[in-house]
């Protein structure tokens, strides 16, 4: 009966000893908001390929991100500005995922309207230069939506 108890124990100690060990714990790291800053340029939605936005850090210590540069997309070039606030926000949701605020193109018309002007998506860091972007039923991770760092 005792040599039952014990090899039962055993047992549960290496179940818990192999489940810790096979965690993943890069995802456990706290991801830096700083590691936001730079440029970056936009990539997976055809109509803003190639959009390069600026993120830095406000006075206040938000993220936000400003057009550099625009593209040859006539409906971006008719509603995007350079130095017109691209990313309205960004805050963490876990250590390594956040939530970021994109305005839409158009988002005057949409407001005249009464329509959302803002999209929010789910944001992960795939690399140190690329960050996925999702929808709340895609995983960051897995979708082609991007935004890739030029410097």
């Amino acid at each position: 009966m005792k040599i039952r108890i014990l090899i039962t124990n055993l047992f549960f100690i290496a179940c818990i000893l192999l489940s810790l060990s096979s965690c993943n714990t890069e995802s456990m790291k706290k991801v830096s908001m700083d590691k936001f800053i730079g440029t970056w340029e936009l990539k997976g939605r055809s109509m803003l390929e190639g959009i390069k936005i600026e993120i830095k850090k406000t006075d206040s210590g938000s993220l936000v991100g400003k057009v550099v540069e625009i593209n040859d997309n006539k409906y971006v070039r008719f509603f995007v500005e350079p130095n017109e606030t691209w990313i309205t926000n960004i805050k963490r949701s876990s250590n390594s995922q956040f939530r970021l605020t994109e305005k839409k193109i158009g988002s005057a018309l949409f407001a005249t309207y009464g329509l959302g002007t803002n999209k929010e998506f789910k944001v992960e860091f795939l690399n140190n230069d690329t960050i996925g972007l999702g929808s709340d039923s895609k995983d960051p991770e897995k979708s082609t939506i991007q935004y890739l760092r030029v410097k």
